[in-house]
This record gives structure tokens, C-alpha cells and sequence, in this order.
């Protein structure tokens, strides 16, 4: 574990001294706050340090070619950005379809952590020019009890070319692992715990 630390780190310093000084000095770090607890009880703060936005980048980079392929380098970033957020604030114990409780563990995300959470990155992306093929859309809301399903939000993103809106759902799975991303149509028929 160390050693790969220890590489880790000595990667991102050979990507800074590669990618040259006009790099180094446009990515200074960042600092985010980071829902938990549910409905954003808690905001944490998450440094992302020049190696940090640079692993970002290189991650974003795969995606280039098509929408399909930024996509699927969105889904990384998540992941990893689940990852780094998980270790900062300990919240890498969160659950897949958090459920509330009168006692829910401050280390728990619901939905509306997520989509927060989930924007909250794809807006640091589309604003270091990182995003070719989508922009940032509004978070979008399915079920109202009523209709029989629970209600759920989740963050999107928006195909440039097609103007076709795509959810990046993180709310479904634990934390870190991949989101869905699939049509906002096809998930605004899908519902429930289920679903």
C-alpha cells in the first residue's frame, strides 16, 4: 500500500515536471465542500491539490473521441472522485440506496448528497475545459410518493451535439463504484427502490 502511494505520488510529480510549468501554474488547488449525512446535513471540505486536478484531467482525456467514450471517463471521475472524497470526509463506508433513519450515520449519503456531490465535480470539469462533449445539466427529480415511486434525484449532463440529457447517478451504488449513466427518458420511467 505504501509503495503504491509512494508511486502514485512520484507519477503525479513526473506528469507536473512532463506537462511543463504553463500547466503546473493553471491548475492551483481546489477546495470543495462535500455532502453527507443526508440532504447535505454535513459540508465537509475536499482539497483537490495540483496532482489531484492533473489525475482528473488525464482521466478525462481518455473520453476525447466521442460522447460515449467522455461518458465512460465521467464515470471514472466519479469513482475516483468518491474515492478521494470517501478518505477525506469518511464517508467510504457509504451504502448503495442510502435509506433514511432516525439515527442515520453522518458518513451516509441519500440522493440529494449525490446529485450535489455529483454536479458539484462535473462543474469543476466543464470549468477547467475538460468536458468536450456534454455540459453540466440541472439536477433532475422522478417519484412523488403518490405515483408510487420514491422520490430520487440525480445530476446530469447534457450531449452537446444531440442536446440529449443524460443522468450520472452515484445515489445507486456504493461508494466509488460506477455510476449509472444512462437517458434521463429511459430513467425517468424507472422508479422505486426497485428501479
Amino acid at each position: 500500500m505504501l509503495l503504491r502511494r509512494w508511486s502514485q505520488g512520484l507519477a503525479a510529480v513526473l506528469i507536473l515536471a512532463l506537462s511543463g510549468p504553463a500547466v503546473a501554474q493553471s491548475l492551483s488547488p481546489i477546495k470543495i465542500r462535500y455532502c453527507h449525512g443526508y440532504g447535505c446535513k454535513m459540508r465537509s471540505p475536499v482539497v483537490f491539490s495540483r496532482a489531484d486536478l492533473l489525475t482528473l484531467k488525464r482521466i478525462l482525456e481518455a473520453g476525447r473521441r466521442s460522447p460515449e467514450a467522455e461518458r465512460a471517463a465521467i464515470s471514472r471521475a466519479d469513482q475516483w472522485y468518491e474515492r478521494k472524497a470517501g478518505a477525506a470526509t469518511g464517508t467510504s463506508s457509504d451504502a448503495a440506496k442510502g435509506e433514511f433513519g432516525v439515527y442515520t450515520p453522518l458518513t451516509q449519503l441519500d440522493c440529494i448528497d449525490e446529485s450535489v456531490n455529483t454536479t458539484t465535480l462535473l462543474k469543476l470539469l466543464e470549468g477547467q475545459g475538460w468536458l468536450q462533449h456534454h455540459r453540466v445539466g440541472s439536477v433532475a427529480s422522478r417519484g412523488l410518493l403518490f405515483d408510487g415511486r420514491y422520490p430520487h434525484n440525480t445530476a446530469t449532463i447534457i450531449e452537446k451535439v444531440s442536446g440529449r440529457r443524460w443522468v450520472v447517478d452515484s445515489w445507486v451504488r456504493a461508494n466509488a463504484q460506477p455510476p449509472d449513466i444512462k437517458p434521463l427518458d429511459v430513467w425517468k420511467k424507472e422508479g422505486g427502490r426497485r428501479g
